[in-house]
């Protein structure tokens, strides 16, 4: 056997070549300008968060406002139509018939009137009419036309 396999001579020269310790100079600004996209990643997601939590507060805010006066304003047409109903009821109770014969008989002192007082009047004393000819035979055809004419629009 040889001893070639363990010669490590061979490699020697490549690691003499580099040195050990290796100065970063250029890795530093990159480092920083990574570090600096971060922070500045950082701000607006915590911009944009911010700027998201505020628009949901305020618009929940807005919610429970419009919540709150649309209760109000229900509760104020619930009281309205009870009023209306009430003053609906009342107007009906003032207009009725026995209010109006209870006004005319305490009021005015008018009395009911008794089947005795009752008179009827005869308007015609027959039952007989008679036709003018007059204006028939005065204008001819145009004249009964006329008269036709008047009769329909009385």
């Amino acid at each position: 056997m040889s001893m070639t396999a363990y010669d490590l001579s061979r490699f020697a020269a490549q690691y003499e070549s580099e040195p050990h310790v290796r100065i970063r100079t250029a890795e530093k600004p990159a480092r920083a300008a990574v570090r600096g996209i971060y922070r500045g990643r950082i701000i607006v997601c915590m911009t944009a968060l911010f700027i998201t939590m505020s628009l949901t507060v305020y618009n929940s805010m807005l919610l429970t406002e419009a919540r709150a006066m649309s209760v109000s304003r229900t509760d104020e047409l619930r009281r309205l139509e009870s009023e209306y109903s009430y003053l609906n009821w009342q107007l009906e109770d003032m207009v009725s018939l026995k209010n109006a014969a209870d006004y005319a008989e305490n009021e005015l002192g008018l009395v009911k009137i008794s089947a005795s007082q009752i008179e009827y009047i005869n308007l015609y004393s027959s039952n007989e009419i008679i036709e003018d000819k007059t204006v028939g035979d005065a204008g001819g055809l145009f004249a009964r036309i006329w008269t036709a004419f008047l009769t329909v629009f009385e």
